[in-house]
């Protein structure tokens, strides 16, 4: 996994039909957060988790990001569990895409859920996430 709050390159942990390029560095020290944000650009509310969550509909300090989000941002401490699946369903279900420590997504318009043969394969990430956990890899 990258350190601190870099990400280069392209990850095809998004989607199995296109690499999107990660947007990278966003200027701050790693805090051990995943952040969501309701806009493309961090715009618009946001929330923020330290740990796993079964359900993004509640969440601090937004209230609820659940199917809301347009951009994210992997600010978690590298090293062990600080890459982030993140799932088409509540409680971890459906089809999922994975977020690099110290990754960036500006933009989740163009990147899709992968893991055929589950719901949501295929569909954007944009709006459409329901829950999250920390994993060693993706």
């Amino acid at each position: 996994a990258a350190a601190g709050a870099t990400g280069t390159g392209a990850s095809a942990a998004a989607s199995t039909s296109a690499s999107p390029a990660e947007s990278g560095t966003v200027g701050a020290l790693a805090d051990g957060y995943l952040y969501a944000y309701e806009h493309i650009d961090r715009g618009g509310a946001h929330c923020r988790w330290y740990g796993d969550d079964a359900d993004w509909s509640t969440c601090s300090p937004g209230g609820n990001m659940r199917n809301k989000a347009s951009s994210l941002w992997n600010n978690g401490y590298p090293g062990s569990y600080d890459d982030v699946l993140l799932y088409w369903g509540v409680n971890y279900t459906g089809a999922s895409a994975c977020l690099r420590n110290g990754v960036y997504w500006n933009n989740l318009t163009d990147l899709h859920f992968n893991k055929p043969g589950y719901s949501g394969h295929g569909q954007t990430l944009n709006d459409n996430i329901s829950s999250h956990k920390w994993v060693n890899s993706c």
